[in-house]
């Protein structure tokens, strides 16, 4: 597992848990809670950093201490080839899967591997449209059966620039990334690699007035030069080499801005065609044949109880889609905003569009 703490900011407060997690639980809540004690294994894969374990798993432990959690903790490709694996052997060993929705609905859905996750929410804070962002159920499949849902939400700038040689201002729209006077001027994430930038690349790519015109105009007109090493994109931005740097990691990015690098984001709010909310890691998802049945079913409805979410943003200090938990103390990386409305960055429409869909409109220039 790797370690956030350093991207964390200093001093971060803690929202208070006590008064937060009193909401009334249905009749049949103490049933599934005496059938899951009775299992008592929870098996999820699920993503690898320390504070993403301590949110999806230490917390939940504390909350049902007869259920012991074991797991795989992993990139998603990591875990995808390893369920897959499995049930191709006839085995079946997962209950839960954490992490981002293009695998899940890509690969783990058409294989057969996700249950309809809608019949498994007993809690019914948990489907009330107003206890989410923009009063929405954050269903990533295009349709039903349901399978896959976003709970965490964070904001992918299309762009960083050096706030020594750009400004804000200068971008109103993502065609102003395309403005000749940038030419020589900005560098880019290879986006024809499955990786950062994936997110505002299919955005972009989906909208009628962008759309592969936009990949053109700023990626071949631009002659922009391509890399996938981050730290390389960010040590050039923040030294003033470039003025822009496009499809950053955000990590990477925010940690420079800590550090005091020139840097800034293109903020979406000021871009007049929107953008995307991306899931980054946190979309759940259920396992067909799952072990441990009843389990499942329990951290299904407290991880995207108000309890659980809590519980995530309070460990991993990224946001929740969650309404009703206090977005004090979060993590530097962009968070939606209310008042502003977002493209579902998760949605299914948006995952079938790999990296294969930029190959051919971007000409082969190695940073």
């Amino acid at each position: 597992m790797h370690n956030r703490r350093e991207f964390l900011r200093a001093g971060a407060a803690t929202a208070a848990t006590g008064a937060l997690l009193g909401a009334a639980k249905p009749a049949r809540w103490d049933k599934l809670v005496a059938a899951a004690n009775a299992e008592g294994s929870l098996v999820i894969y699920g993503p690898p950093s320390n504070e993403e374990y301590a949110a999806l798993v230490t917390r939940f432990q504390r909350a049902f201490p007869q259920i012991k959690v074991t797991g795989v903790f992993a990139y998603g490709s990591q875990l995808i080839s390893r369920i897959l694996a499995e049930r191709n052997a006839g085995r079946y060993l997962t209950d839960i899967y954490i992490n981002g929705s293009t695998g899940a609905l890509s690969t783990l859905k058409p294989a057969g591997a996700l249950a309809p996750l809608e019949p498994l929410i007993v809690l019914p804070e948990i489907l009330k449209p107003s206890s989410w962002f923009q009063n929405e159920r954050w269903w990533t499949d295009a349709q039903k059966p349901y399978t896959n849902w976003v709970f965490e939400g964070v904001m992918i700038p299309p762009a960083y620039f050096n706030t020594t040689l750009a400004k804000a201002s200068d971008f109103k729209s993502y065609w102003d990334l395309t403005d000749l006077k940038w030419r020589g001027k900005i560098i880019s994430n290879d986006i024809r690699i499955n990786g950062p930038g994936g997110v505002p690349a299919r955005f972009i790519y989906k909208q009628t007035v962008l759309g592969p015109r936009w990949f053109y105009s700023f990626f071949n007109a631009l002659a922009v030069p391509l890399t996938t090493d981050q730290r390389q994109l960010v040590d050039w931005l923040g030294q003033g080499r470039y003025a822009i740097g496009a499809f950053l990691d955000t990590d990477v990015a925010q940690l420079a801005i800590v550090q005091g690098l020139p840097i800034a984001p293109v903020a979406i709010e000021r871009l007049k065609e929107g953008g995307a909310v991306a899931p980054g890691g946190g979309t759940l998802s259920a396992l067909t044949h799952a072990p441990h049945p009843n389990a499942a079913k329990l951290y299904v409805n407290w991880l995207l109880s108000r309890e659980g979410q809590l519980a995530w943003q309070e460990e991993t200090k990224t946001s929740s889609l969650r309404t009703d938990v206090p977005k004090a103390g979060l993590f530097l990386v962009p968070t939606p905003k209310h008042g502003v409305t977002y493209a579902n960055g998760g949605a299914e429409s948006y995952s079938v569009l790999t990296s294969k869909v930029f190959a051919g409109l971007i000409k082969d220039r190695s940073a």
